[in-house]
C-alpha cells in the first residue's frame, strides 16, 4: 500500500460513509412505557370535543404482535359501541398505524394480549394535524413524547424498526437489559455488535443501525486490501473497491440492523487473511509477542508471520460462526484452500501445524462461540451456561432444517445471480405522490456482469491454472453450492458474501483487460462509471428517502421485480 493507494481507499471509504449514514435513521425514539396488563388493560382517551380522527400511531416496546379492540363512546345512546375487535400492532420498537376514522370524542383502547408495553400513542385528525386527548395527564408514559413524532417521516424506516430488525434490534434491546432472548434462531455475537450501538446512541433507529453501518463502512478499504494483495495494482485495487460501494446490496445491509453484514465482513476478512498467509508463507518474516505478568519475567512468543496471519483467520472465522452460522461454509471453503496449499507446499513440521490449526480452527473459534453467549438469556433459566448453548444449538438447527414456511419475497439460490426477485424491505407513503422504500437488492450493473466474469475465472483456473483465479472461484462456490442443499426458504440476501467474490472476479476481469488490452482501462473506466450510475439510479428504492411514486415503479425492469407497493 504505497501513499496513493491509501488516499484513494480513504477517499472512497469516506464517500460510501457519508452516503451509509446520511438519513439512516432517527436519534430519537419513545422511551418511557405505559404497561397495560389483563388487570389494567383499559385506555380511555378524552379529546374534550368531538374530533375527526384518521388514525392512531402506536409505538410499542419490546412484546410484538399485541391486539387491541377499538371502541367509541356514543353520546346520544350513553353507551361504547365497539368499532373493531381484532386490530394489531406487530412491529417492536416501531410506529404502528391503526386507521380510526371516525368522529368522537371518546376512544377506548383495550389491550387483548396479556402484556403490552406501549412507548407513545399518536392520534391524527383528518387533516394530518396530531391531537393531544384532552386527559393525556392520565396517562404521562404515552404523551410525554409527541415532539418526537413526525407526520412526514415517523411512519418510515427513519423512525422504527424495519424488516428482521424487529428480530435482531430487539435481542440487542433484551442483552442490555438482561431480558428474556426472543430471537434464538442465530448465534448470538451479531446482536451484541449491534447492541453496542445502542449502547452509545440509545434505543433509536440510529442507535441499532450504528454497528452495521460501521462494519459495512470497513468494508470497503477491506476490499482495497483484498485487491492489492491479490492484484498487485493500484488499478484492480481501486475498481473493486467502486464496485463494492456502488453495489447495491452491501449498502442496504449496511442501514439495517440485521447480523448479515457482520458475517459477511469475517468472511471476507478470513479470505483475506487466509490469502496473505497464501502469499507470505516460508518468507521468513517473524514477529515477536511479549506478555508481561506483574511479579513475573516477560514471557517472549516468536511467530513466523504467516502463521500470525494463519491464527488470526482462524480467530476471524469464530467471529463469523459465533454471528451466522453461514461462516461455517466460509470455513470450509478455507479448509480446501489450505489443505490444497499444504499438499502443494508441505511443512517442515507436520505436527507443529497440525496442533497450530487445532488450536486456532477448532478450540478458539469453539470458545469465542461458547463466550459470545454471555448476554443470552434462555426461556427456561436453569442448568448453566454450556447446557444453554447446547439447547439453543440444537434448536437452531432443528428450526433452519424443519422449517416450512413461504414468503412473497422468497428465491431458490439459483435465481440470485440473476436478481430475479430483489427483498422489500419496507415501503410507507409519506404525502401525496412521494413513497420511502428500501430494498434489498444488487446493483444489476454489477451482479448480470459478475455471471461471465464467474465463467470466464473457472476456465481461467481449469484450464489455465491460474490460481489467483482459482481462490476466487472456491470462495465464490463456498458461499453459494450449499445453500442447494438447504430446504427452508431463502432469500437474496442470503447470496450476500458469495457475491463478494463475484465483484473481486470483476475485478479480476478488469485488471486483464487493461494488462493485455490497449483500450482495456478505457472500457473498465466506462464501466465503473455505469455502474456508479446505476447504482444512483436505484438509491432511492435502497435508502428510503422519499421520492416519486411513480419514478420507483419505473424501476420495474424485471416483472417479478416489486420494488414500492
Amino acid at each position: 500500500m504505497s501513499k496513493k493507494d491509501w488516499y484513494i481507499a480513504g477517499v472512497i471509504t469516506l464517500i460510501f460513509a457519508f452516503l451509509v449514514f446520511y438519513r439512516i435513521g432517527s436519534f430519537n425514539a419513545p422511551i418511557t412505557a405505559y404497561t397495560a396488563t389483563a388487570e389494567n388493560s383499559d385506555i380511555v382517551l378524552d379529546f374534550g370535543v368531538p374530533v375527526s380522527l384518521s388514525h392512531l400511531y402506536i409505538f410499542l416496546g419490546p412484546l410484538d404482535n399485541r391486539t387491541f379492540s377499538i371502541s367509541l363512546f356514543d353520546l346520544d345512546k350513553d353507551k361504547w359501541e365497539l368499532l373493531d375487535g381484532e386490530v394489531y400492532a406487530s412491529a417492536v420498537f416501531s410506529w404502528n398505524r391503526i386507521n380510526v376514522p371516525y368522529e368522537l370524542r371518546y376512544l377506548g383502547l383495550v389491550a387483548m394480549k396479556g402484556e403490552t408495553i406501549i412507548n407513545e400513542i399518536v392520534a391524527v385528525a383528518e387533516d394530518g394535524s396530531v391531537i393531544i386527548p384532552y386527559n393525556a395527564s392520565d396517562y404521562p408514559e404515552l404523551f410525554d413524547e409527541q415532539e418526537i413524532f413526525s407526520p412526514l417521516y415517523s411512519a418510515t424506516y427513519w423512525g422504527g424498526t424495519m424488516f428482521d430488525e424487529i428480530y435482531h434490534g430487539r435481542s440487542a434491546y433484551e442483552y442490555i437489559h438482561g431480558l428474556k432472548t426472543y430471537e434464538t434462531t442465530h448465534p448470538p455475537l451479531g446482536k451484541t455488535l449491534i447492541s453496542y450501538g445502542v449502547r452509545l446512541f440509545g434505543m433509536n433507529p440510529f442507535g441499532w443501525r450504528f454497528a452495521s453501518a460501521v462494519f459495512g463502512i470497513l468494508m470497503v478499504p477491506l476490499f482495497y486490501l483484498f485487491g492489492i494483495a491479490l492484484f498487485k495494482n493500484t488499478f484492480a485495487a481501486t475498481s473493486v473497491t467502486i464496485l463494492i460501494a456502488a453495489d447495491c446490496m452491501h449498502f442496504a445491509l449496511s442501514r439495517i440492523a440485521t447480523i448479515d453484514i457482520f458475517a459477511a465482513f469475517f468472511i471476507l476478512l478470513m479470505y483475506y487473511l487466509m490469502l496473505r498467509f497464501v502469499q507470505t508463507n516460508n518468507h521468513g518474516y517473524r514477529h515477536m509477542l511479549t506478555l508481561t505478568i506483574p511479579n513475573r519475567k516477560p514471557i517472549s512468543i516468536t511467530a513466523s508471520h504467516s502463521r500470525v496471519l494463519l491464527g488470526l483467520c482462524g480467530i476471524t472465522m469464530g467471529l463469523g460462526i459465533a454471528t451466522k452460522w453461514t461462516a461455517i461454509y466460509a470455513g470450509a471453503g478455507l479448509g480446501l484452500i489450505f489443505l490444497w496449499y499444504m499438499i502443494n507446499h508441505p511443512p517442515t513440521k507436520f505436527s507443529k501445524l497440525f496442533f497450530f490449526c487445532t488450536a486456532f480452527f477448532g478450540f478458539i473459534p469453539l470458545l469465542i462461540y461458547i463466550v459470545s453467549y454471555r448476554h443470552f438469556v434462555p426461556g427456561n433459566p436453569g442448568g448453566g451456561l454450556f447446557k444453554t448453548i447446547i439447547e439453543n444449538t440444537v434448536h437452531m438447527f432443528s428450526y433452519h432444517s424443519e422449517l416450512e414456511a413461504s414468503h412473497y419475497y422468497s428465491t431458490p439460490f439459483f435465481d440470485w445471480p440473476t436478481l430475479h426477485m430483489p427483498l422489500l424491505y419496507a415501503t410507507d407513503p409519506v404525502r401525496d405522490n412521494l413513497m420511502s422504500s428500501v430494498n434489498c437488492m444488487g446493483n444489476p450493473a454489477i451482479w448480470w456482469f459478475g455471471i461471465p466474469c464467474l465463467l470466464f475465472c473457472i476456465y481461467r483456473f481449469l484450464l489455465k491454472e491460474d490460481l489467483r483465479a482459482g481462490f476466487l472461484v472456491a470462495a465464490y462456490l463456498a458461499q453459494y453450492l450449499p445453500w442447494g442443499l438447504i430446504s427452508r426458504i431463502t432469500f437474496i440476501y442470503h447470496y450476500f458474501p458469495a457475491s463478494l467474490f463475484l465483484i473481486l472476479m470483476i475485478g479480476y476481469v478488469l485488471n486483464m483487460l487493461a494488462k493485455y488490452q490497449p483500450w482495456g482501462k478505457k472500457v473498465a473506466y466506462c464501466y465503473l462509471v455505469f455502474a456508479v450510475i446505476v447504482f444512483f439510479v436505484f438509491y432511492p428504492v435502497i435508502s428510503g428517502i422519499p421520492s416519486d411514486r411513480d419514478y420507483q415503479f419505473s424501476l420495474r425492469w424485471l416483472n417479478e421485480w416489486i420494488l414500492v407497493l
